[in-house]
């Protein structure tokens, strides 16, 4: 089988010293030796990753397990916390980690670093050019008198920090009500040197830099459906409900809407995959995608959905349905299902999370799911690490840029 061009990553890492071709060696700013490792695995898999510090014990030195914040190209770019002294004090590192060209390397981004928010919002974009130089974004919100937005910019090449506040876009969807609002999930690359943060909710934050002063400009793309009616999106999240992503010089959108009568038909809030008393009909969904391209004038065009009844209906067009229930004795109707992710390589699948409904672990199964929302098929289902809670997994490109030599597993 050859090896992909991307593959699913856990979002946190464990601790063990393993060593493979993925290996690569940093130095922490107290100046000690950290490991990064990859366990790589085909989609729809999902691929792990570990972290050794020698001499340094996980539950005294380490403050939590290593972060991936977000990946772009060859880039992955994550954080680590360490308690350093007597007193316990609490230290952040940012790494970004470069699996090409040539051996993969380990970089620590160079402190002190802006103090952002959220840590899913420091993004990393690849520069431009050829010499596999990366920018790190950080950015930070002022508010006095007003609400600004700050953006602290890391230059690989140059080894500086520089930091401009940036403008609003003048345009009907960037007002400043609408920019104060935003609160991203999490930031990806959108080309061209570009950086979008993503409310799931609200929409894309773009941050483009202009070629001819390096100024940063703001523009937010609204989604293609406001906000669901009932539900409290200051305090919901949304991740188990919408994707979006950026690749191509376009944006794409995704949401599922439950088939649950008591929502009427309307998006759910996380609350609703913890009910007890949820019946099997209620775990239906519609999914619909839509895209965006950026640099056009036109708005969002819808480009298919997807219905349940459809996809695992006993006369569905994929065999591996009807394989999976009779001879596995998995019924996919039964089978909570969340978590979109919109596919980086083909515009066509839909990634979904199938849980069993049961809270004991010892009888729980946990399934990734491939979808071709056109067609209203699946493709493939793989088994995957059980969480509490829906898209813990990250979709990274590296692994193309990890050579042919690289054995996954």
């Amino acid at each position: 089988m050859p090896d992909p061009g991307w593959v699913f990553l856990e979002e946190f890492a464990s601790f063990s010293d393993v060593r493979n071709a993925t290996t690569a060696t940093g130095v922490t700013s107290a100046g000690r030796p950290v490991t990064v490792s990859f366990e790589l695995v085909h989609p729809p898999g999902v691929s792990r990753w570990s972290v050794h510090c020698p001499g340094l014990k996980k539950d005294r030195g380490f403050n939590g397990s290593p972060q991936i914040l977000n990946a772009a190209g060859a880039f992955v770019v994550m954080r680590m916390l360490f308690f350093t002294g007597r007193g316990r004090t609490r230290v952040i590192d940012y790494f970004v980690y470069r699996a090409g060209p040539g051996k993969p390397t380990l970089h620590l981004v160079p402190g002190p670093c802006p103090k952002v928010q959220s840590p899913k919002q420091v993004g990393v974009v690849p520069a431009r050019g050829a010499g596999g130089h990366y920018n790190v974004v950080f950015p930070v919100q002022r508010l006095d008198p007003r609400f600004e937005l700050e953006i602290f910019v890391f230059d690989s090449e140059t080894r500086a920090w520089s930091s401009r506040l940036a403008e609003f876009s003048q345009d009907e969807e960037t007002t400043y009500d609408a920019v104060v609002l935003h609160t991203p999930t999490k930031a990806v690359a959108a080309g061209g040197g570009s950086l979008a943060w993503i409310d799931l909710w609200r929409g894309a934050l773009l941050c483009e830099w202009r070629r001819d002063d390096g100024q940063p400009v703001l523009r937010l793309i609204q989604w293609p459906v406001p906000p669901p009616r009932g539900v409290p999106i200051d305090i919901a999240s949304p991740v188990e409900l919408r994707d979006a992503t950026m690749s191509d010089g376009a944006i794409r959108f995704v949401e599922l809407r439950l088939r649950s009568s008591g929502y009427g038909g309307r998006c759910a809030c996380t609350s609703y995959f913890a009910r007890e008393e949820a019946t099997d009909d209620e775990h239906g969904w519609t999914a619909s995608v839509w895209k965006r391209e950026l640099g056009s004038g036109y708005g969002w065009g819808i480009g298919f959905k997807a219905d349940t009844y459809n996809v695992f209906a006993d006369d569905s067009r994929s065999r591996l349905v009807r394989r999976m229930r009779d001879e596995g004795g998995i019924d996919l109707n039964k089978m909570v299902t969340a978590g979109p992710v919109l596919s980086l390589q083909d515009e066509d699948v839909v990634y979904m999370e199938a849980k069993s409904g049961t809270d004991d672990p010892r009888d729980a199964t946990a399934l990734m799911l491939v979808i071709n929302a056109r067609e209203e098929r699946l493709e493939a289902a793989d088994e995957i690490p059980l969480h509490r809670r829906f898209s813990t997994f990250c979709q990274c490109t590296f692994s193309r840029f990890l050579g042919t030599s690289l054995a996954f597993l």
